[in-house]
């Protein structure tokens, strides 16, 4: 009899065990895909804001023999949307591990737009997480190949953004974690296929990485 009980209670601890670790790949996978709002009412007149992204090392496998990591490089493949679900500018930016990027509004996320006659005051900003899917070396990042060098979204990057807030005839500073939501396989394909669109032979639509790293 005791054995039988033991058994039932090893049965229920493994699939216990099962239960949990399902759950958290399922709410892992979902940290991928994060997002936010970005307002620029007067255009370049405006007070700029801040994105900073980091690549907190989670991915880190091997050490050298000083102790430093010689992998965990991730790439945040960035779209920027207007408020009419226009995709302006994509890009892809290489984060090795331990490291932070700041990236201006004005100048890298908006300042070469697929369409300035499309660009609207407000919009919205995508991040999607991955190693790096173009090999190297260097490793880089595309955030247009769909086919060749798919994207595989790995939950580790983290991204804060600034706003502008108007408050009466003043202007106040927040800043914001992005919002980490599920990414479906349709959301990502539809990314990566306006992405390759509009970063043709022209030079726009085409974001830039800011500084750091």
């Amino acid at each position: 009899m005791s054995r039988k009980r033991e058994s039932s209670w090893i049965s229920y601890t493994i699939l216990t065990v099962a239960i949990v670790v399902l759950a958290a790949g399922i709410a892992s996978a979902q940290d991928a895909y994060q997002v936010t709002y970005y307002a620029n009412p007067a255009g370049n007149k405006s007070p700029d804001s801040s994105i900073h992204i980091i690549n907190p090392g989670t991915a880190v496998k091997t050490l050298n023999r000083n102790g430093y990591p010689i992998d965990g490089q991730l790439c945040a493949f960035i779209y920027v949307f207007n408020d009419d679900e226009q995709e302006e500018e994509c890009c892809g930016c290489l984060l090795t591990a331990d490291s932070e990027i700041t990236l201006s509004l004005h100048t890298d996320l908006l300042g070469s737009p697929f369409n300035m006659r499309e660009l609207t005051k407000d919009g919205v900003i995508k991040i999607v997480s991955g190693p790096a899917n173009v090999p190297g070396p260097p490793p880089s990042c595309d955030p247009a190949a769909e086919l060749n060098d798919p994207i595989v979204p790995t939950s580790e990057l983290r991204a804060w953004s600034t706003h502008t807030q108007a408050q009466g005839s003043t202007n106040v500073e927040t800043e914001e974690e992005f919002a980490a939501v599920p990414l479906s396989a349709d959301e990502l394909s539809f990314a990566e296929n306006l992405c390759s669109d509009i970063s043709g032979a022209s030079g726009k639509g085409i974001c830039t990485c800011g500084y750091g790293d």
